[in-house]
Parts: structure tokens; sequence; C-alpha cells
């Protein structure tokens, strides 16, 4: 405990405290730990790495020194303040970002901002016991310390109420698979979800890629890009999975879809061999779709009267709030999905790009965010298991290649993504998938 006024802080420690913080000069919410003796662990000689001898505990003397001034967290609080001012206004924008490294080598939290550097000061932190408790306190009470600063050390929690986005076990997280028997049922759970969950992260799977182009991906236009992935779709026609993970501001649902779709013949149907071994070496049963799988006829039925569709209120709301649509490298999975929904006259995908982008806005609407796209704006480059090791951020359920593993990934690295970005993802990258941009 801490009793500070205009000559500085007093402060008085309980001796069996494992460590201790000291509060320098200063406003009392400028808390600053100190290095300060801990009687209980011994210390040792540098040069020789030799135990030192010991003092007895008893009343210990703090020589402090404020850290420098950190200009850089400086900045950085006004900057955040002025994100709060936008915010308080009704201004829309994402949350404010944790603030990065400091220079000064200490995390620039807007909260530790110091004052300029006080002289250094020696401050006694006496032993309070019973016996000498109103001694030690009597004489210290306002005036002319009106600022009492307090510190505890308890046994730690046991419980919490909070759920954080970051870290969940593995275990934590469900992959449900949908098959044509519960698709109703899921539907209805998905819709019942969206006004907390607004945010749907999808991966597809698909029987790979059979046209390619002799331009290198990187160097090809927008239209040469959409005319290869409407070429491909077209030919290919079936969808094998679809990924679907809901977000909201306390994180992913711990129940990740996948719905298995069946019409797909290896025998009869066009394909890559190559796709078609890797999905069925990361367990992807193909003789279950053709038995369980849904008809996408039905998944389309379903999809139209679920609040997934955004053209329907959701339920409770005559005029909804768009919902997110996020994918990695989205450019065949928006395509799979339009031509799926899209049931008015030819069901193959629209010849222009221009008109390709109106109808993923007409299914989905304006809010379409491509993670990829998103992380090369931030210097992030790969495919989606290299971003995410880049980012620290791990697959929490399943194995790669099963679109709802896939797709719960991408939803957290798009956390990883956007959550340091000071501005609304959504304004400044809705509609703009990879590669078609």
């Amino acid at each position: 405990m801490a009793l500070s006024g205009d000559g500085g802080p007093v402060l008085l420690h309980p001796p069996s405290a494992l460590h201790h913080h000291a509060v320098y000069p200063g406003p009392a919410h400028h808390h600053h730990p100190g290095m300060v003796w801990n009687p209980f662990q011994p210390t040792y000689d540098q040069q020789h790495l030799l135990p030192m001898p010991m003092p007895m505990p008893g009343p210990m003397m703090v020589h402090m020194q404020p850290p420098p001034v950190d200009r850089f967290a400086f900045a950085f609080d006004a900057h955040a303040n002025a994100h709060r001012r936008r915010r308080r206004r009704g201004g829309r924008g994402s949350r404010t970002p944790s603030p990065p490294s400091s220079p000064v080598g200490q995390p620039a939290f807007a909260r530790h901002v110091h004052c300029a550097p006080q002289p250094p000061a020696e401050v006694e932190v006496p032993a309070v016991w019973e016996w000498n408790q109103a001694d030690e306190t009597t004489p210290l009470l306002p005036p002319p310390h009106p600022v009492v600063t307090i510190d505890t050390e308890f046994p730690g929690t046991l419980h919490s109420s909070a759920t954080p986005f970051y870290p969940r076990g593995p275990y934590e997280v469900e992959v449900r698979d949908v098959w044509k028997w519960n698709l109703v049922r899921e539907m209805e759970a998905i819709t019942a979800l969206l006004p907390t969950h607004p945010v749907v992260t999808i991966d597809t799977e698909f029987p790979g890629v059979v046209h390619d182009s002799a331009t290198p991906r990187a160097k090809r236009s927008p239209k040469e890009a959409y005319a290869l992935v409407r070429s491909n779709v077209d030919h290919l026609k079936h969808l094998l999975q679809l990924g679907l993970t809901l977000s909201g501001p306390g994180g992913s649902h711990p129940v990740v879809w996948q719905f298995n779709f069946r019409g797909f013949d290896e025998k009869r149907d066009p394909h890559a061999p190559e796709s078609i071994a890797m999905l069925k070496a990361h367990g992807m049963d193909f003789a279950r779709l053709n038995q369980d799988g849904i008809d996408p006829g039905d998944f389309t039925d379903e999809f139209m009267r679920s609040g997934l569709n955004h053209r329907r209120p959701r339920r409770g709301r005559s005029a909804p709030e768009p919902l997110t649509w996020v994918a990695f490298s989205g450019s065949y999975d928006f395509a799979y999905l339009a031509k799926m929904l899209f049931r008015r006259g030819n069901r193959r995908l629209p010849q222009k790009l221009e008109d390709f982008r109106r109808r993923v806005e007409l299914l989905f609407g304006p809010w379409v965010l491509d993670a990829k796209y998103i992380a090369k704006t931030c210097s992030r480059l790969g495919g989606l298991e290299l971003v995410a090791g880049d980012l620290g951020v791990q697959r929490r359920a399943g194995v790669a290649h099963n679109a709802g593993s896939d797709s719960l990934l991408t939803a957290d690295l798009m956390h990883a993504i956007v959550l340091p970005l000071d501005y609304d993802v959504r304004k400044i990258h809705g509609g703009k998938i990879d590669g078609l941009v």
C-alpha cells in the first residue's frame, strides 16, 4: 500500500509478499514496477555465479529511478484518444488497436504514458504487523497524504466469467458434420445465432482445378483471373464441402458447421485426380457423400429461408445490418456458392467480372472480405497455413483440407489480422476478393 501527497509516496508492504511494486512520484495512476530486493530469492555474484550473503529480512530501502519518457507511447495515446472520441460521436470503426512495441523497450500501452523523469527517491518499506499497525498507519492518514495506492497478493483465481477469444483449447471446438437428415435443424441453429455472431467465415472443398493459364498468377489481370475461375467452376460443377464458422465480439462460436454435398461421381464427372487423392488422404469419404450428402437444391432452399440470405430480414429485425462474410483467397469459394444459390435463368456464372461482383453482393451483401487480400496489405504473403503460422495462429480443430477446420482457421486468422488495425476493414476492403481486384 502506498500513500501519496504533494511530497511524494510512502510505501507500506507486508514482508510475506513474494514480489513488490513501487510507486514513483507523480499521478497515482502512473504505476510502474520498481526493482525491490526479495529476501526469499537468492542473489548471485554475476562474475563468479556464487550465492551472495543474504541479510535478514527487515525494512527494505528501495532506490527507484522512473523510466525515461516514452514519446512513442505518448503518440500512441493521442492516437487512441482520438479514436475513442470518434467512437463516442457515433462513428464506426474497429476496436482500438493493440499498441506496437515501444522503442524504449517496454510495451507502449496508452495508460502507461509517463511524465517527465523525477529525481531518484529512497523510500522505506516497513513491515506492518498487528502489534505496530496503529503506529505505522495513523500518522500517515490525510492530510498530508490524501492519495492511497494499493496492491495485493492472493492465492490466484479458480473461476472466471470472461470468455476471451484467445486462446481456446483444441477440444473446445466441435466440427459438426451436416448431412441431409440434419440440414433443417442446423440451419435453424445458425439463424438463431446470427444476431450475436454476425461474421460468417467460409471455406469450400471442390474437385480441383482443370483449366490453367500460361500467365503467372501474380501477373494476371482481374478479368483474366475471373475468366479462369469461371471456366473451372462451370466445368467441374460440384461443390463437395462447405465449412462455416460464426463469430461475434466474443470470438468464434464453439461449433463449426461442415456441410457435405452429394452429386459428384469420380468415375463420371471431370476432376483433378491429384486433388481428389489429397481430399481422400485428409479423410473425405466420397461414398458417404453420395449416400448421406445434402442435395444442392435442398441447401439452396434452406439458405434462402435462413438468416444467411442477405435479402431476407432476420428474426426480430425489419432492416438488419448486413452480415460480414470472410474467406481466404475466396474467388472459388464465392464462385461455387454463387453458382449453387443463384437459380434464375442460366445456372452458369456471369460472363463479366462486374456482373459476378453484383451477384455476390446480391447474395451476401456489401461486406464480403478476403483475408488473403487484407493480409497482403499488411505485407503478409502466402497460403492459409503460412500466413497463420507467421501470425502465430494455430489450428484449433480438425485437419487441413477439411472445409470446417479451414473455415475456423480462417476466422481466427482474420481476427489476428484485423485486431491491430485502426479502421473499419469492411468499408476499406468490402467486396475485394483476392485476385479479382
